[in-house]
Parts: structure tokens; sequence; C-alpha cells
């Protein structure tokens, strides 16, 4: 079970690198549209807004479940056994309750734009599914923030004994 949670954490990491790659060949051809062939492509600030919200929080999930963040490593290589489990119950308790009211903020506005239908000026594409995405990026990253923390009170309950 939990390897095929690892593969969902780390399809959804290929797929915000891929929307980056686009992103970038996207900007890459607006830049030489505008400058060459005075013809920048329609739309491309409105793709480029959304495909980096999508990049972040489909990238999070994955450097949740494998504590790859940048931190302050001082607080982590403390000996103290008890410590370090007050650390990590303190860090699952503060990422966890950030997380899910970012993810339930990001789902009730996603289910608020898509009754109301808003669409963006250039391309008029609507903004729900865009929301939709960020927001399952965003749920995953609140179901990997649990596994790493189940994950790491088994490796401190280890270290232990």
């Amino acid at each position: 079970m939990q390897i095929k949670i690892n593969k969902i954490f780390d399809y959804a990491a290929m797929a915000s690198g891929l929307i980056l790659f686009s992103l970038a060949i996207l900007t890459f051809c607006d830049v030489f549209g505008r400058r060459f062939l005075n013809s920048p492509v329609a739309g491309t600030i409105e793709i480029v807004e959304f495909g980096i919200a999508l990049v972040a929080f489909l990238a999070m999930p994955r450097a949740f479940f494998l504590n790859a963040h940048v931190s302050a490593d001082f607080i982590k290589n403390i000996a103290i056994s008890k410590l370090q489990t007050f650390i990590i119950v303190l860090r699952f308790i503060l990422m966890l309750v950030i997380m899910s009211f970012v993810a339930y903020g990001t789902t009730k506005e996603a289910f608020a734009f898509f009754e109301n239908k808003r669409v963006t000026i250039d391309l008029e594409l609507s903004f729900y599914p865009f929301y939709f995405a960020t927001a399952i990026a965003m749920w995953l990253s609140v179901l990997a923030i649990i596994l790493w923390f189940i994950q790491s009170i088994k490796e401190s309950n280890r270290n232990e004994f």
C-alpha cells in the first residue's frame, strides 16, 4: 500500500517537472515570437500563473513525505530521544494544521469558481479546473504529512530500542 502511495507522490512530482518544462518552452516561444516575429503567444501570462501554482503544489507531497524541505539541522541532530519525538509531533501538528487549512480553502474556492463560471481575460479559460488540480495536490500533501509522521514515529521508536 505504501509503495503505491509513494508512486502517486512520485508521479505528482514528475507532472510538476513536465509542467515546468512546458512553461519554459511556452515562455521561450512567447519571447521569441515577441522579439523576432512581433507576435507573442496569446495568454502566456495566464497559463504561466496557473502553471507555476501547479508546479509548486504538485511537488510538495513528495517533499513532505521524504522530509526533503530546507530545514535547520541543529534541531534535527539533538540526541535526546524524547525531545526528538516532541519536535516531530510539533512539526506534524503545525504542518498538518496549516496545510489542511490551505487545502480546505482552495477546495472551497474551487467550488465557488465552479458555480460562478468565472474565466480568465485573454483565453477565457475557466478558473475551477486549475483550482481543483491545486486542491487535489494540497490534499495529497496532507496525506504525505500524515504518512511522514507515521514513518518518523516508527523510526524514532526503533532508535529507542
